[in-house]
């Protein structure tokens, strides 16, 4: 999967590196799984997605302490893995790294190269969060 990180996440990061600015961050992030849109632009909200629901769908939380943070620039966490139960997840196009604030904001958002994807009840849909510092 290739992503971007839209506006409101440069300006998030921005604002905690340049200005060391309390952005209402929040303590960890979640890792999400989305339906729509099938087209990813730099002006995207978080409301602009529409988040997978149902058969045990539940968002992961990423550890602050828990990323790797490499010399390029790419900064990496460990795979997490969602598995439907009592039924599928249809047209999953990928997903995104949000903060826990007030008003939670997107960091990071990948659609996947082979989107859309089903995935069936009890079969594992794979996902390694991961972005490039731009």
């Amino acid at each position: 999967m290739a992503g971007i990180t839209p506006y409101e996440g440069d300006q998030l990061v921005g604002n905690l590196l340049y200005k060391n600015a309390d952005v209402d961050r929040g303590t960890s992030l979640e890792l999400l799984l989305f339906t729509a849109p099938t087209t990813l632009t730099k002006s995207m909200v978080l409301a602009d997605l529409t988040e997978v629901t149902g058969y045990g769908y539940a968002r992961k939380t990423l550890v602050d302490g828990s990323w790797t943070v490499n010399a390029d620039g790419t900064v990496s966490y460990a795979q997490q893995t969602f598995t439907p139960s009592g039924g599928s997840w249809s047209n999953v196009q990928g997903y995104a790294i949000i903060t826990t604030g007030t008003a939670p904001v997107i960091l990071h958002i990948e659609r996947g190269a082979g989107a859309p994807y089903t995935v069936a009840d009890g079969q594992p849909f794979n996902v390694t969060p991961g972005t490039a510092i731009n």
